[in-house]
């Protein structure tokens, strides 16, 4: 859940850098922008069947997976296969799921180092993977956003990132449909992709703000039966000023975990490099050949290099 505000700082910009005239009028840059969420909100579904909700979850799973590749490009022929007054909502959603996979490549390896680096200081960490993973994101996307938009979370912040209109949340949620059928063989009825959006916004308003009585509570029940709070870690703690140990803004070594590469690059160093290569990937997206695209689908969602 966390990087929600990450995301959408990325997406903001990548849309202003998009030829003008690809995303023409709100509900297309709203389309654009649920879609730069990417997979994330199927990761949420908890309110329908468990085996409804299992698929969400097994499906915003396997997207991060080896077949970055094939997901991207059955998106864009779902869109081909629309209803026509769809088409444009349905590329602007495409293109933002794209957007979100570009961060999401290019910056995890960076995360997942740190994570484990903080799991290797402190072995009573080692069990407790998930919940590091959200805060160091939660924390950079409090940082991020204060040094972007000197800004700090609210709920007004949350709710701008899942905004959306019932035909922006009905195409994406036929894309996925698609997808997780031609993909990975899943079947996941294309209402569900709403249902995850409620979710996440739902489990969003229960635990922000991060010191407040209600996120606390929430952190003792889950300590009843496990030793860290994942709620309590996904929640953002505001804190202002330019200092961020997360962000390594110091450019110390770090290791790349699927490469062993040392790189010495900051968050904002890898934000900032991959919106770089926003133009040149999306140009190649846009014309839907494979060989284009493919030197930049290196990565699969966690920064794991793909076979070739």
């Amino acid at each position: 859940m966390p990087a929600l505000i990450t995301h959408h700082l990325f997406g903001e910009e990548a849309a202003h850098a998009l030829p003008e005239g690809l995303l023409d009028g709100e509900e297309e840059l709203l389309a654009f922008l649920l879609g730069n969420l990417g997979p994330d909100p199927l990761f949420a579904r908890f309110a329908t069947l468990p085996d409804r909700a299992a698929r969400c979850r097994s499906l915003a799973h396997l997207m991060h997976g080896p077949k970055a590749m094939e997901s991207l490009l059955a998106m864009r022929e779902t869109v081909a296969h629309l209803h026509r007054d769809d088409m444009r909502v349905g590329r602007a959603f495409a293109l933002g799921q794209l957007a979100h996979y570009l961060l999401d490549s290019r910056s995890h390896a960076f995360v997942y180092s740190q994570q484990h680096a903080l799991a290797h200081a402190d072995p009573s960490l080692q069990n407790a993977q998930s919940e590091l993973h959200a805060l160091i994101e939660s924390d950079l996307d409090v940082w991020m956003l204060w040094s972007m938009r000197q800004a700090e979370v609210d709920p007004s912040i949350i709710g701008t990132s899942l905004a959306r209109t019932e035909r922006v949340s009905r195409v994406g949620g036929a894309i996925f449909s698609q997808v997780a059928m031609q993909v990975f063989g899943v079947s996941v009825d294309a209402r569900q992709y709403e249902g995850s959006l409620a979710d996440f916004g739902f489990l969003y308003r229960a635990i922000e703000p991060a010191d407040g009585r209600r996120n606390r509570l929430i952190g003792s029940v889950e300590r009843i039966a496990r030793p860290h709070s994942l709620a309590m870690a996904q929640a953002h703690l505001n804190q202002r000023g330019d200092a961020c140990p997360d962000a390594n803004l110091d450019h110390q070594p770090w290791h790349d975990p699927s490469t062993g590469e040392v790189r010495t690059e900051s968050f904002p160093d890898l934000f900032w490099n991959a919106l770089g290569e926003w133009d040149g990937i999306s140009r190649a997206y846009a014309s839907g050949e494979r060989d284009r695209l493919a030197p930049f689908v290196t990565r699969d969602y966690d920064g794991v290099p793909l076979a070739r």
